[in-house]
């Protein structure tokens, strides 16, 4: 399947996955609404920036990290495995902060923007699954079924950006009305 033809049965699915996700949704834009401090915090608000795609690169940077230390393992550089193990996990663990900065957005949206940013956050929810049974799988010493399942995870995380990216420019998504202005407006000077 093509990526438009990805975003275009995302968005089309309208009735079988919108009641779905507005089971989780409305609980989500609830919870916010009630903590509009949390949820400036976590948009990025206060930075005049949304946070999101300022925090992303951590988590993929150290999966990045990771997946590359575990090619020079394989390719026998001594002492690298703790080095990999270390890297996927701090992914992981940003990866929670990476999804609380995704959430408060997804809180505000509707619509066919509302069932993409779904996709993307299942996508690194999946990835991220990935990721946690790779550092099981090494910690039990099934260091090559880690190292596959970190290979796996790695190209879901691939998935999920691209869908992320779809949100930011196809969307709109996360960017502000003032700088759309402003774009508008130099284009015509």
């Amino acid at each position: 399947m093509s990526a438009p033809r990805l975003l275009r049965a995302i968005e089309e699915r309208t009735r079988e996955i919108d009641a779905f996700i507005e089971t989780v949704h409305r609980p989500v834009r609830a919870f916010m609404r009630r903590h509009p401090v949390l949820r400036a915090a976590l948009d990025g608000s206060w930075l005049g920036h949304p946070l999101h795609p300022a925090i992303i690169p951590i988590p993929i940077g150290a999966w990045t990290t990771g997946l590359v230390l575990d090619i020079a393992g394989i390719f026998g550089v001594p002492g690298i495995s703790r080095a990999a193990d270390i890297a996927h996990g701090v992914g992981l663990a940003t990866a929670v902060a990476a999804a609380s900065t995704g959430l408060a957005e997804w809180s505000s949206l509707d619509g066919s923007p509302r069932r993409v940013a779904f996709a993307h956050a299942s996508s690194n929810l999946i990835a991220a699954a990935l990721f946690g049974g790779s550092l099981l799988m090494r910690m039990v010493e099934l260091r090559a079924s880690g190292i596959a399942l970190s290979v796996l995870a790695f190209g879901v995380v691939g998935l999920g950006a691209w869908i992320g990216g779809e949100l930011s420019y196809h969307y709109g998504v996360g960017v502000g009305r003032v700088s759309s202005e402003r774009r508008g407006r130099e284009g015509s000077s």
